[in-house]
């Protein structure tokens, strides 16, 4: 979807301004084309090429730590430039560092390719190292001029803060969990008005992170991100529970539950608080949840067999509390408020008593594997930039460094995807150089003339990019680098032919590394990933059997957090397929139901973890510890199966079709670990059921009753994530 017009145009003067001023300053007011066109380039690089959002705060530490870091790019690619095999094998090491701290989130993704054109743009001939402290002054200037635009050049508006998108569905959970639970205490509860419902939901979708702006997402591997999307999790997840809670309590002759009505009214009492901590911001005190704690000791103790919705319904109302409860604890690392002792922060925050250091590095070394797509596309853009320089220095051609632009900006996640941008792309350069070539032979040498001509070339090009597509911001490029150099040094039509060469040889390189390098992109991992993540399903279904049984934990065990590894791997797999060009006319399989019960799984996985340490139970009998394992494997073969069709590109067989058969009825008699293990077989069902359905195309609605103790939804496709 094309931006609005007048976005894109105020965008494109912002950059445009400071861009000009620079290089006009440098070279006309300095007498210095070095520095004119580091300036320039360095508008550019951070303004053009990145996407640097949010409050203006924010954005002037972000181009504060990108021309920082340029800093040390720029002097390494002047260092560098002594030989073409050091500067190919700099463009190597630069080239996969910087793609790979995007794993960062995505403020660190915001200026990747800004700060690999900064390494770029020195790395070639001449070697002149004498002229750094120019090259420096020109990106301290460029930078400058960014920030002094960005500030009060056209301001951009500032969307709602995502704290305060959270605090309002948390006030509105609140409310209506105070709603529930006064129905809950009449002799026949009735749920709160079914329009209730829908907002809360359509409250709840509208947090999801893919339907925040990219840049907004809390998505950085610090303590304040990662507090904010466990907190947005857990109110969402909320959502989810009090609507499900209300739909299984509506029911004709339903008998009041007093003591789920108090759960649930803490429950609300403790979100709203959530909500209040949220709007005050660091002034906040921490949530206070220990009458939360109380109902959940009281409920537990209470708790015994009974029909089967008055069961689903309690578990649903401890799903509610916990989540409640783990959004209270979280929001403490995000306000600053004192955390919670380590002995009471459940496993899944661990992030709260992290350091820094820590933090970052659990996030990259998540993601040095083969199946992750953020280390397969820095290798892939590492070796394309690389080749791209050996080749450029190799046959010695003129303006190689727009070789290695046309890379940059060219290069895809799939061989199709570059196909089809290549060819866009070498289209809209040929026009581009057809009017540059007419200009430069009707304007001659005179530098008046592409002094005035280039800012309105600027404007436009900046512009027709995110209006038009790649092929028109190509030719307006071609255009504009005509304009720009034909006022340094004198340029015959022959520069417009040079322009056309050096997009083909770029657009080239790149597009034989992607198909040589996972050419298939997102659509091929996105299938593999959800193969090996449902058999991690599987596997932890059957580990968690044996937790709940007292039983021997199964083999592999002993890393209880590889299906959050793969559920993060499979998210981002899928992020990246929705990137890509989808083949005409083919559906295919609805992979983010995939991703959503996956997380779900995971997370509910953890809250039964925390709940029930590993010790023996008492009850038996045929609804017992053993016929528990023995559900769970049936149902863990059920998932292999489906697991299995996925990896032969398959629609799987009705397997989940009387899946409830397979698990023991509910117990006559059972602790709090056989009443849960039975809600959970209940999970494991019904998310089956919904994936066959969104493999064969058909997400379906949600399945009722898929209630869990705690599952908080950290289930919406982003960017990077850890254990």
């Amino acid at each position: 979807m094309r931006p609005p017009v007048g976005p894109a145009l105020r965008r494109s003067i912002r950059v445009s301004v400071p861009a000009l001023v620079g290089f006009y300053g440098g070279l006309y007011g300095l007498g210095n084309s070095v520095v004119a066109i580091y300036a320039l380039f360095t508008v550019i690089a951070l303004g053009a090429l990145s996407e640097v959002t949010g409050p203006p705060d924010r954005r002037l530490r972000t181009f504060l730590a990108a021309v920082a870091a340029g800093v040390v790019l720029v002097t390494l690619g002047t260092l560098l430039a002594v030989s073409t095999w050091a500067a190919a094998a700099g463009m190597l090491v630069v080239g996969f560092v910087v793609a790979y701290a995007g794993t960062g989130g995505p403020r660190v993704v915001g200026v990747v390719n800004g700060l690999q054109l900064l390494y770029v743009l020195p790395c070639f001939p001449p070697f002149q190292p004498d002229t750094l402290d120019q090259r420096l002054l020109g990106l301290v200037l460029g930078g400058a001029l960014l920030i002094a635009a960005d500030r009060w050049l056209l301001p951009r508006s500032v969307p709602t803060p995502v704290p305060d998108q959270m605090a309002v569905l948390a006030d509105k959970v609140a409310r209506f969990a105070g709603a529930l639970a006064d129905s809950l205490r009449t002799p026949a509860p009735t749920a709160p008005q079914v329009a209730r419902h829908r907002e809360i939901l359509e409250s709840a979708e509208d947090l999801r992170i893919t339907r925040l702006p990219r840049e907004e997402r809390p998505l950085g591997p610090g303590r304040h991100d990662r507090s904010l999307l466990a907190t947005a999790a857990a109110i969402r997840a909320s959502a989810d529970r009090s609507v499900a809670l209300a739909d299984l309590m509506s029911g004709p002759g339903e008998p009041p539950h007093p003591r789920t009505a108090d759960l649930v009214a803490e429950s609300g009492r403790v979100l709203a608080g959530v909500a209040r901590t949220l709007r005050a911001g660091r002034q906040a005190l921490p949530v206070d949840a220990t009458g939360l704690d109380a109902a959940l000791a009281a409920h537990s103790a209470a708790r015994v067999p009974g029909p089967a919705t008055t069961l689903r319904s309690g578990l649903a109302a401890v799903a509610l509390a916990e989540d409640a409860r783990l959004g209270a604890l979280a929001v403490s690392g995000w306000s600053g408020a004192p955390r919670p002792a380590p002995a009471q922060t459940p496993p899944m925050l661990w992030f709260l008593h992290a350091g820094p250091v820590e933090l970052w590095w659990r996030r990259l070394r998540s993601h040095l594997t083969p199946r992750s797509i953020y280390l397969q596309n820095a290798v892939r853009l590492a070796l394309g930039l690389a080749v791209a320089r050996v080749v450029a220095g190799v046959l010695d051609l003129q303006h190689g460094f727009w070789v290695l632009l046309a890379t940059l900006s060219l290069m895809r996640t799939s061989a199709s995807a570059d196909r089809s941008v290549l060819a866009r792309a070498f289209a809209g350069t040929l026009v581009g150089a057809v009017l540059a070539a007419g200009v430069l032979v009707l304007v001659g040498d005179d530098r008046s003339v592409y002094g005035w001509l280039l800012p309105v070339v600027m404007v436009a090009t900046f512009a027709a990019g995110p209006l038009l597509g790649i092929g028109a911001a190509q030719a307006g490029f071609t255009v504009l680098v005509a304009a720009l150099f034909a006022q340094l040094s004198p340029a015959t039509w022959h520069l417009a032919e040079v322009r056309l060469v050096d997009v083909l040889v770029g657009g080239l390189v790149g597009a034989l590394i992607g198909a040589a390098v996972w050419p298939r992109g997102g659509g091929a991992e996105v299938r593999q990933v959800a193969a090996d993540a449902l058999r991690a399903v599987a596997d932890d279904a059957e580990e968690v059997a044996a937790v709940l049984a007292g039983a021997p934990v199964p083999v592999g065990a002993d890393d209880p957090g590889r299906l959050h590894t793969t559920a993060v791997l499979l998210e981002h797999a899928y992020v990246q397929y929705r990137t890509e060009p989808m083949p005409r006319g083919a559906a295919g399989p609805d992979w983010l139901t995939v991703v959503l019960v996956v997380h779900r799984l995971d997370a509910y996985d953890s809250a039964l973890r925390d709940r029930h340490p590993a010790q023996p139970t008492a009850a038996a009998g045929p609804a017992g510890p053993d016929a528990l394992q023995e559900a769970a494997a049936d149902i863990a073969r059920a998932y292999r199966q489906t697991a299995e069709a996925v990896d032969g590109n398959r629609v799987p067989d009705a397997l989940a079709e009387g899946c409830r058969e397979r698990f023991p009825a509910l117990p006559p008699e059972g602790d709090a670990r056989l009443l849960d293990g039975w809600g959970w077989l209940h999970a494991l069902c019904d998310n089956l059921s919904r994936v066959r359905r969104a493999l064969a195309g058909d997400a379906g609605p949600p399945v009722a009753g898929d209630h869990h103790p705690s599952t908080p939804d950290r289930s919406s496709p982003s960017t990077p994530s850890d254990g």
